[in-house]
């Protein structure tokens, strides 16, 4: 009873320290969710900017080369757009599955955890 009894209790501990492990990943994405989102804000911030100097501009320009360099400027602002967005999407994505692995990991863990002090106990 002593060696099953010495057994169960390691595993205890690794489980314990697995769960620390996955906690501080835990901890880890969601700083990087919170990094995502400051990007997004800033990217939002600078779209904003960049349409406005845009619209300044436009209202300073006269005749068709001034009218034409304007479309392609807010058609190169709009593909730099859509590409930060894509890239932040796909950012975001990225890391919230690695949240969700995480949090069924540690789930996971926390079941084991609870099995292995049934045994302990008995």
């Amino acid at each position: 009873m002593d060696a099953t009894h010495s057994q169960i209790e390691q595993q205890l501990q690794q489980v314990k320290k697995a769960k620390i492990t996955i906690e501080t990943t835990i901890d880890q994405t969601r700083r990087k969710q919170n990094e995502q989102d400051w990007l997004e804000e800033d990217n939002h911030h600078l779209e904003q900017e960049k349409l406005a100097l845009l619209d300044f501009l436009r209202s300073g320009w006269q005749g068709e080369e001034a009218s034409g360099f304007h479309r392609y400027l807010e058609d190169q602002q709009h593909e730099e757009s859509q590409t930060w967005k894509k890239d932040l999407q796909a950012k975001r994505t990225h890391v919230e599955t690695e949240l969700q692995e995480n949090k069924a990991q540690l789930h996971a863990l926390e079941t084991k955890q609870a099995t292995l002090k049934k045994e302990w106990r008995a």
